[in-house]
């Protein structure tokens, strides 16, 4: 059982609250600029992102101590690196060259460990989007967050995957499926063939809770794309996403399997290992029922588990395996 950390480790903050990451929003980043000047807010926007990197080197040390075999890098690590409005770039950071070799340090961290990494811009990255203006947006942020992980050396394909959310729906909801799942793959295309290669060779698509992507009908879709353009885009299973919206009747296990084979044989897929809260199930829980296992499969799978506890969550499940094959050897 392989299971991968979301961005944040609890337990290390909890030792010391500075392995926590650095943000700034961008009216702080406009203060400073007023009270200083715009280099000074850079310097200040610069600290923060090495800060971010070292952290993560952490986690990637924690993680590999604990047992945790993936672990899903924060988005949050470079803010403000994409607004528009500010018109910064990787480049024009304080100290680029010196950030850069820390990416570069970062990055022979991981290939020499056993850790996995993986990412998952958020929501608002909408590739098939009607509005150019965001799919232009969304083209910009991955490309960016793609660029940050090529400069770790970390190789171009799934077994590093970037995963989003279609989050769009058919403009004609009263077309037939085959109609609808042609018009949102057509955009969708659109705008994956827009991207940098970092992407196209990482991208993964993740089933939703609501709304036209369940599983069902991403299956749908990532078969017309690779039919129609010969695109072979993975299919990231989320198992709550499931339970929230399952419109094909079939089990998870079965949904599961059904995703799996949308992945290369010699890599292992990264899916979504969560549960929902009794009273609001889309909504994660703080720690996994006792012996919340995620299925069995006929292939290695890393599962993200989308629990708020976070890394103390993930080593109770592990420590609940243990003394279940503990107690099955005895």
């Amino acid at each position: 059982m392989k299971l991968g950390l979301v961005c944040i480790s609890e337990q290390l903050k909890s030792v010391d609250k500075e392995n926590s990451f650095r943000t700034m929003t961008r009216k702080r980043f406009n203060d400073l600029t007023m009270m200083h000047n715009r280099n000074y807010a850079i310097k200040e926007l610069s600290k923060r992102i090495s800060k971010n990197i070292e952290v993560t080197s952490l986690i990637i040390k924690h993680c590999e101590k604990k047992g945790i075999a993936h672990y899903r890098l924060t988005c949050a690590g470079f803010p403000l690196l994409t607004d528009p409005t500010l018109n910064l770039s990787f480049n024009a950071l304080d100290n680029a060259s010196g950030i850069k070799k820390q990416l570069i340090c970062l990055g022979a961290q991981i290939k020499k460990s056993p850790i996995s990494i993986g990412s998952h811009p958020d929501q608002f990255n909408v590739l098939a989007s009607n509005n150019k203006k965001s799919v232009s947006k969304t083209i910009k942020e991955l490309d960016f967050q793609a660029s940050i992980i090529d400069m770790m050396g970390m190789p171009k394909d799934y077994t590093c995957p970037i995963n989003i959310h279609i989050n769009a729906s058919p403009n004609d909801k009263k077309a037939n499926l085959e109609k609808q799942i042609k018009e949102l793959g057509e955009r969708f295309y659109k705008g994956f063939k827009k991207c940098s290669s970092s992407i196209r060779n990482r991208l993964t698509i993740e089933n939703e809770d609501k709304g036209f992507f369940s599983v069902k009908h991403i299956l749908i879709f990532h078969q017309y794309i690779k039919n129609t353009y010969n695109v072979s885009v993975p299919v990231c299973y989320d198992n709550l996403h499931d339970e929230c919206n399952n419109t094909c009747g079939n089990s998870l296990e079965k949904n599961m399997n059904l995703c799996l084979e949308t992945w290369p044989k010699n890599i292992d897929p990264v899916f979504h290992w969560s549960q929902g809260k009794k009273d609001k199930p889309r909504s994660h829980r703080d720690y996994f029922s006792t012996n919340y296992f995620p299925p069995d499969a006929h292939r290695e799978i890393k599962w993200e588990c989308e629990v708020k506890a976070k890394d103390y969550a993930i080593c109770q499940l592990l420590n609940e395996k243990h003394l279940k094959n503990d107690v099955g050897k005895s």
